[in-house]
């Protein structure tokens, strides 16, 4: 995801926010880059790893300023912060009420600072969707490469069926944001730079990959993803990862 956030950041040593940074490598990255990153995040153990990771960094002295907070972001009192840019690496989906969420990041940031969004929109996962990924798995399968309680039906229209269920159900039971929920306040908040939909239903499917030679496995995920990619661009497949790249719209 690095490259994806880094190829959209326009300017040079920028304060970044990173709200929902997880074990912080997003963060770190783009220190290295030279820029000043505050990420937070709710989870204490996420963080706690992520500043272990930053103690033992061989480029501390060269990196921009790094810090880590635990904090929920709604609660967050940054009243006192401004930043260039504000980063979600697949975790606005997560926080409830994101039409208020990106209010307040609109709210740290100054004239023309930037938001960057690279989001999972569960209900995207369609027919065509489950279909690819349907077929992909049954090859796998049929190897003993994959890794489930029960393999799937020969019957291709119950399978998809339940395949794409089963997808959409996860979101629900999680609570997870819609892509409308997201991606309507961003169009409100902030003037559209960027949108592009990214592979990632591969990556559902090499989680539970269990292919013996770790070259060949890496090899297949890389060819996955190529095919994912692929199918997107000629809109064979709906796609589940947006990437939403937008200007301060306030000034």
């Amino acid at each position: 995801m690095f490259r994806l956030v880094n190829s959209l950041v326009s300017g040079r040593k920028l304060r970044i926010l990173e709200v929902g940074c997880g074990r912080g490598y997003l963060s770190l990255e783009l220190a290295r880059r030279g820029h000043d990153l505050l990420g937070i995040d709710i989870n204490g153990e996420t963080i706690k790893i992520a500043k272990q990771t930053m103690s033992t960094d061989p480029y501390g002295l060269e990196r921009g300023r790094l810090e880590y907070q635990v904090s929920d972001f709604r609660a967050w009192n940054g009243a006192d912060r401004k930043f260039d840019l504000v980063t979600f690496n697949r975790s606005l989906h997560h926080i409830p009420q994101p039409a208020k969420v990106l209010e307040k990041v609109q709210s740290l940031l100054g004239p023309k600072g930037q938001v960057i969004c690279v989001e999972y929109a569960y209900d995207q996962f369609d027919r065509r969707s489950a279909t690819w990924y349907y077929h992909i798995r049954r090859i796998l399968e049929q190897g003993s490469w994959f890794k489930s309680d029960e393999k799937l039906s020969g019957n291709l229209g119950v399978s998809v069926a339940q395949i794409k269920e089963e997808w959409q159900a996860s979101g629900r039971k999680a609570h997870l944001n819609r892509f409308k929920e997201m991606y309507g306040p961003l169009r409100s908040l902030f003037e559209e730079k960027h949108l592009s939909w990214e592979p990632y239903i591969f990556w559902d499917i090499i989680m539970d990959m269990r292919i013996p030679s770790t070259d060949t496995e890496m090899a297949f995920a890389r060819c996955l993803m190529a095919m994912e990619k692929a199918l997107i661009d000629r809109r064979a497949i709906n796609p589940v990862l947006f990437c939403f790249s937008g200007e301060n719209a306030k000034d």
